[in-house]
């Protein structure tokens, strides 16, 4: 019986652990046809725990080092140290390792199904493979644990910030993620900012923003929030509560009460299991944008494309913005046909604005 449950419970681990897949990574680093993919499991008591990247290159003779050289050079929130091939610290926003313990470092063909390696400094990248560093020898016989996809925290910043709500000299940022809507691939997230004096809890935070901000609605419940609406968006039931510096240090917390902010901390609600992601600021117009977009018709082919995008439509065109999977601006058009052959493979997403208002569409370069 006993032999049954552990493989019963080896067999659950293996099917949970392949629910992640490249699909689910947001932060891609380098360029290039091939790719490989990195985990880090740092095996501490922060919830999450470890962090997935993605890792795109054509160059032969690449190794695991050269990989993580790469991801640190494009997050400034990771320090690395690896002095003799192997690594002996790596530090991530609230996570920190030490040379108390050791790293232990995985590859393998998937996610699921990883096994020791020669160290990331003589471990040689191979194209679709995946890799991995676990912290501390009690986990040496576990390789990296599920991640959630790292975010890189230049993906937005209190710089951005046109409005601010409230008065004070001390200021955080507030991000409300509804999801993903499927139907337009639109990530419906948004920020407000707030300043005050002193520390403010969650719940004060968000009765600030709704002084103010007469289209945020919401209901609190044993410390949870239960109920909560900007506009025309809503959620009911199921929000998770988190604390950070900025999009790649989110904690997840319990709820209201664990969280009170002070200066530059940023609080983060989101409807569903995704960690807040990048923003949009909020107001009422930006947030009445969906009425709108349902007015607006696009046609838009061939998707996926390797050579050109055409845009069929009976609006009159004012721009065209291309944004890569990090949110940062590749290209810009006030043309139906556009040619995008220099763009890189992968996923992108298409602002086309007109003068009746803008909608967002997903379209993937092959």
């Amino acid at each position: 019986m006993r032999k049954i449950y552990l493989f019963f419970l080896l067999l659950c681990t293996q099917f949970f652990f392949a629910q992640f897949t490249e699909n689910d990574i947001k932060f891609w680093v380098g360029t290039g046809s091939k790719k490989a993919y990195f985990i880090v499991d740092f095996n501490d008591n922060n919830t999450p725990k470890s962090y997935a990247w993605g890792y795109r290159f054509d160059t032969d003779n690449l190794n695991m080092e050269d990989m993580i050289n790469a991801i640190v050079a494009a997050d400034s929130k990771i320090e690395v140290d690896i002095p003799t091939g192997f690594l002996s610290t790596i530090n991530y926003n609230h996570h920190t390792s030490s040379i108390d313990d050791y790293w232990i470092s995985w590859s393998g063909p998937s996610a699921e199904n990883m096994t020791w390696n020669q160290g990331v400094g003589y471990t040689m990248l191979v194209d679709g493979n995946w890799y991995g560093v676990a912290y501390g020898m009690d986990n040496m016989y576990s390789p990296p644990s599920t991640p959630v996809p790292a975010y890189n925290s230049d993906w937005y910043t209190s710089s951005q910030i046109t409005n601010w709500i409230g008065t004070g000299n001390n200021q955080s940022l507030v991000v409300i993620d509804f999801g993903t809507d499927n139907t337009t691939g639109n990530a419906n997230s948004f920020v407000f900012g707030i300043k005050y004096n002193g520390n403010i809890t969650a719940e004060q935070a968000l009765q600030l923003i709704k002084s103010q901000a007469s289209y945020l609605s919401f209901t609190t419940t044993n410390n949870q929030v239960s109920d909560l609406s900007l506009n025309t968006f809503s959620g009911t039931g199921n929000w998770k509560l988190y604390k950070g510096n900025d999009l790649s240090s989110w904690q997840k917390k319990a709820d209201l009460s664990q969280i009170e902010l002070n200066n530059n901390s940023w609080l983060g609600l989101s409807f569903g299991e995704r960690r807040p992601f990048t923003p949009t600021e909020a107001s009422n117009a930006t947030l009445s944008v969906a009425s709108v977009n349902k007015k607006l018709s696009f046609n838009i082919y061939p998707n996926p494309t390797s050579d050109f995008i055409q845009i069929e439509t009976t609006e009159n065109l004012k721009e065209i913005n291309i944004y890569s999977s990090l949110g940062q601006k590749v290209m810009t058009s006030q043309e139906k046909k556009i040619n995008v052959k220099s763009l890189n493979a992968g996923v992108y997403w298409m602002e086309i604005k007109t003068k009746n208002g803008s909608t967002v569409h997903k379209i993937v370069k092959k």
